[in-house]
């Protein structure tokens, strides 16, 4: 090893990280909002065509993921605590195997009607991304400006308890009016994974307000 580059470990890695992180962001604000295109698809076949696109969007993010692993395991130095910056890249990530999953669900199960809650909920799922990838592009900054991130985590928050509430009406009407156990099962199962998706853009909300407060 020379020793330009035994030093250049110990260089800061800010370069590297946020633009990293900043794809991440995107490819989960652009599987969201194909998620929110494909629940409006009249045919399964069309929602094919979405899926994979989702599923291109998750394999590009692991393999991103990867390397930000890789880059933490090697770097001297980095932007933010390695736990802070491995938890929130887990979390990204785990939200985006909900919409994956969630979207895999749908052409596997085939229900007879689509919830009509879906569209709703898919349109909370694209604004929760949308505002996880607001807030990690603004991570390089946070430190003199942390107010447009902090705005995103409280929208977060406000959009998980609307999914929530979204979510207990429906079950409560879906064990109500259907009758058909295969049907309830299936959409049930749907809805619930739009929820926990929900869920899990709030605890990277969480992770990013962790951060604001130690580096703002």
């Amino acid at each position: 090893m020379s020793i330009n580059s035994f030093f250049s470990r110990f260089k800061p890695k800010e370069n590297k990280f946020f633009p990293m992180i900043n794809t991440v962001g995107d490819l989960l604000a652009k599987a969201a909002k194909r998620q929110a295109e494909l629940i409006k698809k009249p045919t399964f076949e069309e929602m094919e065509e979405d899926y994979k696109l989702i599923k291109e969007c998750e394999t590009q993010s692991d393999s991103e993921i990867a390397k930000i692993y890789e880059e933490l395991n090697i770097s001297f130095i980095t932007p933010f605590d390695r736990e802070d910056i491995h938890s929130l890249c887990e979390t990204v990530d785990d939200t985006l195997d909900f919409i994956n999953s969630t979207s895999k669900r749908i052409l596997l199960f085939r229900p007879k009607q689509i919830p009509d809650v879906s569209v709703r909920m898919t349109e909370i799922i694209s604004e929760c991304c949308e505002a996880i990838n607001v807030s990690l592009h603004e991570l390089k900054t946070v430190n003199k400006n942390p107010d447009v991130a902090l705005k995103q985590c409280e929208l977060l928050h406000d959009l998980e308890q609307e999914a929530d509430e979204i979510y207990e009406n429906f079950v409560k009407k879906l064990f109500e009016e259907e009758t058909d156990n295969k049907e309830i099962i299936k959409n049930k199962e749907i809805v619930q994974h739009m929820e926990r998706t929900t869920d899990m853009a709030k605890h990277v909300g969480k992770i990013i307000k962790t951060i604001i407060v130690k580096y703002a």
